[in-house]
């Protein structure tokens, strides 16, 4: 399945043009709004000023409303040569006194000192209008004069476009100076990764030296992750050529031997001679093929130790299963062997494969080591703090406290007639350390080696 790759500054760019584009409109739909309404605002107090300038002239002259209309107050409204004007008078009497006629009023309008604003359609047109009132006070005229102004809204749409168009352009150029910026930010920023990334490119695979940290605080972890995988690799690698040295020297002498049996069993005319030297011949082939297996085995649990998930062990059947082939391959055998469990179903986090091969080179150096009558021990329990517990006792020989620091690293002897490989407890500190747990060498109750493992994240 092919990964989708992507550039980060194209998504940083992307993402935060879309942000601002979001931000853009919600501004423009603000800025519309304020320019309907600013438009209003200065057309309304036109026609609020003349409308006062109108109803002004009011006056009862000789038992009759008289109107001196002022040209003036209309020649205010030309402002807006495009639009149209109306007006209309209505007596104390409600009835139509001078102007357009049967122009419309607000919904359920009284007369009352304060001026109204409504938009209707008159004459087949969308017209802002006014709506004030005088209150008469004269014996033949007595109640309210009701004055009715109105324009059609061409200016006022005109005035909001203009604001609203002057105002998106202002935005428009915000915007694109503000793209430009976060692009020269984003590319400054992530300036330091394509240095960090030449500089691995120009490295030559000797030059072990750690990248330096750079003065941006959020590369820093970058480098120190880099520089702390690189350190691991190192010595991995280092790791491995000592052991392909150490394997490879061990394997030369093994080979070695062998081979100098086979001359001289050759030159040999004696048959006990020939078959003596075909022993230690087949002697010589078991210890080199436990060296092979044990090589083996150690390469496959520091590899998994490297690489592992951990998943959910059941102790318990591992255990059991393992000392099942352990028992039937020593039925021949006067060595005993006894199993006690404190606790059923402990569950750790780790590698099944690993543990198992652990466990079996701690029960196979039991028995190489030990006596004819051997006792193995087997206990498994449950400790503090979540701690799983693995105790093998045996009543082999033991190793002494000073040497047990010793008998963990490879291909190390206790001493010059030991037979084994020198791999066993050094396969086992591996797997133990893989699993974040502790390998304790100690003297069992009947005078031989007691081994204790304790893993954490032990439950129940």
């Amino acid at each position: 399945m092919t990964k989708t790759v992507y550039s980060l500054q194209q998504q940083l760019i992307t993402r935060t043009g879309l942000l601002m584009l979001i931000v853009f409109l919600i501004l423009s739909a603000g800025v519309w709004d304020y320019a309907r309404r600013a438009a209003d605002l200065s057309y309304n107090r036109l026609l609020n000023s003349a409308s006062l300038s109108i109803i002004e002239r009011i006056s009862v002259q000789d038992s009759q409303i008289d109107l001196d209309l002022p040209y003036a107050a209309l020649s205010m409204l030309e402002l807006a040569p495009d639009d149209k004007v109306y007006y209309e008078v209505i007596d104390h009497r409600g009835q139509h006194l001078t102007g357009y006629t049967k122009t419309p009023s607000p919904t359920n309008y009284h007369p009352n000192s304060e001026p109204i604003f409504y938009t209707a359609t008159y004459k087949g047109e969308a017209v802002s209008w006014v709506i004030q009132s005088k209150r008469l006070i004269a014996p033949t005229a007595n109640g309210w004069v009701v004055i009715k102004l109105g324009q059609t809204k061409n200016a006022r749409h005109e005035l909001s476009d203009e604001i609203f168009f002057s105002s998106l352009a202002t935005l428009s150029g915000i915007l694109l100076l503000t793209l430009l910026m976060v692009w020269l930010g984003v590319r400054r920023a992530l300036q330091p990764l394509s240095i960090i990334s030449e500089n691995l490119k120009s490295r030559s695979p000797n030059d072990r030296r750690p990248l330096k940290t750079p003065a941006i605080r959020e590369v820093t972890p970058l480098i120190d992750a880099i520089n702390n995988y690189q350190q691991q690799l190192l010595n991995n690698l280092q790791t491995m050529k000592v052991f392909i040295a150490d394997a490879s020297h061990q394997i030369r002498s093994s080979l070695g031997g062998i081979q100098g049996q086979l001359d001289v069993t050759l030159q040999a005319s004696d048959i006990d001679d020939i078959r003596s030297r075909l022993v230690n011949i087949r002697q010589q082939h078991k210890k080199l093929t436990r060296l092979t297996n044990q090589l083996l085995a150690h390469a496959l649990v520091t590899h998994r130790s490297d690489s592992m998930e951990p998943q959910s062990i059941a102790v318990n059947p591992l255990v059991e299963e393992l000392l099942t082939e352990i028992v039937r391959d020593h039925a021949h055998t006067q060595i005993d062997f006894s199993y006690t469990a404190e606790a059923d179903n402990i569950r750790i986090p780790g590698d099944k494969v690993s543990l198992k091969e652990a466990l079996k080179n701690l029960l196979e150096n039991a028995v190489r080591y030990g006596p004819e009558n051997n006792q193995i021990d087997i206990i498994l329990r449950p400790g503090d703090a979540n701690m799983l517990e693995i105790i093998i006792d045996d009543s082999g020989p033991g190793i002494p406290a000073h040497q047990r620091r010793q008998a963990v690293q490879r291909f190390s002897r206790l001493s010059a007639d030991a037979s084994g490989s020198g791999l066993g407890l050094a396969i086992v500190e591996t797997v133990i350390q893989a699993h974040q747990g502790s390998l304790k060498l100690d003297r069992s109750p009947s005078g031989g080696l007691r081994v204790v493992i304790r893993i954490p994240g032990a439950r129940l």
